[in-house]
């Protein structure tokens, strides 16, 4: 349900102007579709929006039904059906729902203390309840399944120059940043969420990694690269990438015995062709996608 993390602001943003919110949210899909269950669009009463669903028709009428379930307070079900059915576009169904500022957003604001568990919501009393089991995002007989995920988050070890692209990118897809070093450069990596400080390189060892999900190691230092490696071999972290030529990298794999690890992407990102910090950062965060979606 958050693992963007634009809906965690959206939704702060708004508390804090005292504004209500609209939630759209996928329910089921037949055939080819943008949006799948479980994405989500919010509005809030500013007619502000985080989130995409569809075309600019489908978008336009979700921020009208949004208007509307908003001045009734009663949520409402709607499937949307392409009109020319040669379009090769599916059909999808959705939930709309007021979270009022008043009542603490309702089931919205209880999702937010309750990250790693599943909100089940009906679609014919609108009651929901909030399950510790994580159950896979599904609608079946009128309920609505949804998993309560937190911002995917990444890990970036250097804070040079290169990593600045990088951190956009991420930025971009809604990942949560944090860069970890010796000594942060903040005029390059502002934009990152979590700036960490390391005072001994060996600090890194006793850390607790198990909250981020990948890992990208670009200090350019083969000594402190292997304690950073050293650390996330030992962690659950389901990505770890270092930046590095094919003999380098080989040589780790050899020294760590990587070679059946498929945590461990070395040199880290796709082969696009490109070697601009921009492309490099593109190659990194598709990669990563890639392994986050089972696709590697």
């Amino acid at each position: 349900m958050f693992a963007n993390k634009d809906y965690l602001k959206f939704i702060k943003n708004s508390r804090q102007r005292g504004l209500d919110i609209v939630g759209t949210s996928v329910i089921q899909t037949l055939g080819s579709t943008y949006a799948k269950p479980g994405n989500m669009m919010l509005v809030n009463s500013n007619e502000e929006f985080v989130g995409v669903l569809g075309s600019p028709a489908l978008q336009n009428k979700i921020l009208a039904l949004s208007k509307e379930v908003l001045q009734s307070n009663k949520p409402l079900y709607f499937e949307n059906t392409p009109k020319d059915k040669n379009s090769g576009h599916g059909i999808s169904k959705y939930l709309v729902q007021a979270f009022l500022y008043n009542e603490n957003y309702a089931s919205l604001g209880v999702c937010l203390d309750n990250i790693g568990k599943t909100l089940i919501r009906s679609i014919k009393d609108f009651n929901f309840e909030i399950v510790d089991e994580i159950i896979e995002t599904k609608f079946e007989n009128d309920k609505f399944y949804q998993r309560i995920e937190k911002p995917y988050s990444l890990l970036i070890f250097g804070s040079g120059a290169h990593v600045t692209s990088l951190i956009s990118m991420a930025n971009l897809m809604g990942w949560e940043t944090t860069v970890i070093d010796m000594e942060i450069k903040k005029e390059v990596v502002n934009q990152a969420d979590n700036l960490i400080k390391l005072e001994k390189l060996q600090d890194i060892l006793i850390m607790d990694l198990s909250s981020y999900n990948a890992s990208v190691i670009l200090s350019h230092s083969p000594k402190t690269d292997d304690t950073y490696l050293e650390a996330l071999l030992k962690s659950n972290v389901e990505y770890i990438g270092i930046l590095g030529n094919k003999k380098n990298m080989q040589k780790k794999r050899d020294e760590f015995k990587l070679h059946d690890d498929n945590r461990f992407f070395a040199p880290v990102g796709f082969d696009i062709g490109g070697n601009t910090h921009e492309s490099i950062a593109l190659s990194i965060c598709a990669q990563i996608e890639a392994k986050k979606n089972g696709k590697i």
